[in-house]
């Protein structure tokens, strides 16, 4: 056989085998045009409705494994304390206390839609947490373009830094190619520089465990559209808290006899949550509600998936 056709066929070997044992999937640089959010388009874009499963059974799709060292996985990370100096930013950012809690922008084919979304604490300074399908809408087979986020957001108000753009995002491989509810969540990057330090540091970053356990005191931030939680206006526009517990239940943290409606998905599960800093540790999401059940589910982060993802966008 001739020497070139073999050299060819083996770099597309080694190509192939490549992709094929990649345990997650590529971050993507979404479309984003600086003067697509007006004034009324944010006032018109829908809250993105949570995706409701109707019953739920475990998944058949086999995880795809990996070969990273668990032991070097960090367990938790603390949460971030904003930092800035008052002096340096405008006066309006004075008045921030801990909005690590935002509302998510993002279109797609001229729909306009929102989620929920946080900061979350990684070296980088300027990673955000939400659920996957925020990101990638399974029905175009496709990211949303134009994804923005507004940290503080809040009766249908921008929040004190406005608008910051996302430059990069990526989900979980398993939802990704399956739509696998049990990995629904994944991170973007933001665009975001004031005065060389990054958003944490005006915002607050929650910080972030795995395997929390059952019966976990949990609090809840999110945008409920039409949702049932008590003493929020559920309208899509306001930023809404709910305490209580998660149980855990069939690979999934689960709140019983809850519906956030839309808007939520995204939303923060936080254990050890501190009122007077609006922070505290990430443990899952908001990602769907099982009708059948009348129950809100949040997903089992998988610790090196996470890990991966946070070194995937900050390459």
């Amino acid at each position: 056989m001739n020497k070139k056709i073999i050299f060819y066929f083996l770099t597309a070997l080694v190509v192939l085998t490549f992709k094929i044992d990649s345990s997650y999937s590529l971050p993507t640089i979404p479309k984003y045009d600086e003067n697509y959010w007006t004034s009324e388009k944010m006032k018109k874009a829908k809250s993105l409705t949570t995706k409701n499963i109707g019953f739920r059974t475990r998944s058949s799709v086999e995880t795809i494994k990996n070969t990273t060292d668990s032991s070097k996985v960090t367990k938790s990370m603390q949460p971030f304390e904003r930092k800035y100096d008052a002096n340096k930013v405008a006066a309006n950012v004075d008045q921030i206390k801990a909005i690590a809690i935002g509302m998510l922008f993002m279109s797609k084919n001229d729909d306009d839609f929102t989620c929920t979304a946080s900061v979350i604490n990684t070296d980088d300074g300027n990673i955000g947490f939400t659920a996957a399908h925020c990101l990638y809408d399974h029905r175009t087979q496709s990211y949303f373009d134009n994804v923005m986020f507004s940290p503080g957001y809040d009766n249908g108000q921008l929040g004190p830094l406005g608008e910051i753009p996302i430059a990069k995002m990526v989900v979980t491989n398993e939802f990704l190619n399956n739509n696998d509810d049990e990995f629904d969540w994944g991170m973007m990057l933001f665009n975001f520089n004031m005065d060389g330090h990054p958003l944490k540091y005006f915002t607050g970053a929650l910080g972030w465990q795995f395997q929390a356990g059952n019966n976990v005191p949990t609090t809840f931030h999110g945008y409920p559209d039409g949702g049932e939680l008590a003493n929020c206006p559920n309208d899509g526009l306001t930023l809404c808290t709910w305490q209580g517990e998660t149980i855990l239940e069939d690979d999934f943290y689960v709140v019983q006899d809850l519906n956030l409606g839309k808007g939520a998905s995204g939303g923060p599960y936080i254990t050890n949550y501190d009122p007077n800093v609006g922070l505290g540790l990430l443990y899952s999401n908001y990602a769907s509600f099982d009708e059948l059940n009348d129950q809100a589910l949040g997903p089992i982060y998988d610790p090196i998936e996470f890990q991966a993802l946070i070194g995937d966008l900050t390459l």
